[in-house]
């Protein structure tokens, strides 16, 4: 295993580490059984792959943010029937204090819509999304938001 998939592993065992600060909630509950595939890839050549729940694409570090959104925008547009998500090593993200984003590398996440929205409906029955601030839940969730029936809230 190399560096990066070590790192990157010990990232998703922490996103599923029951936090008090979420309510007893992990950042994210499904990541550590989910059926994942770690690939190094230069930005301009993702493909997803069918078979796993995420894929998690390692790209170029020098990449920035807002340059990260418009090649997510690009994939979501490309493959309509997969969400992703850029993680940017630059940019720390927080949900009520913890820790969301990996810090180390320039991720692009990958996972199929269809699955995504039947874990998420799931989540929304819980209260996991109350710890969340409004700006979030529109950058995270998107189009699911208004699904989910999510009542707008200070942020």
């Amino acid at each position: 295993m190399t560096e990066k998939e070590q790192h990157i592993n010990g990232w998703i065992t922490k996103l599923t580490e029951s936090r008090p600060e979420l309510g007893g909630h992990a950042v994210c509950p499904y990541a550590s059984a989910a059926k994942t595939l770690i690939k190094e890839t230069p930005i301009d050549s993702i493909v997803p792959e069918s078979g796993y729940d995420v894929i998690v694409f390692v790209v170029e570090d020098f990449w920035r943010y807002k340059q990260m959104q418009k090649w997510v925008r690009y994939y979501n547009e490309k493959y309509p029937y997969y969400k992703f998500f850029e993680d940017t090593s630059n940019i720390d993200t927080f949900i009520r204090g913890v820790q969301t984003n990996n810090e180390k590398y320039n991720l692009i996440l990958c996972q199929s819509k269809a699955k995504l929205r039947t874990f998420r409906k799931k989540l929304a029955e819980t209260g996991y999304y109350d710890y969340w601030t409004d700006d979030y839940l529109d950058e995270v969730l998107g189009e699911d938001r208004e699904e989910l029936k999510l009542d707008e809230r200070p942020g």
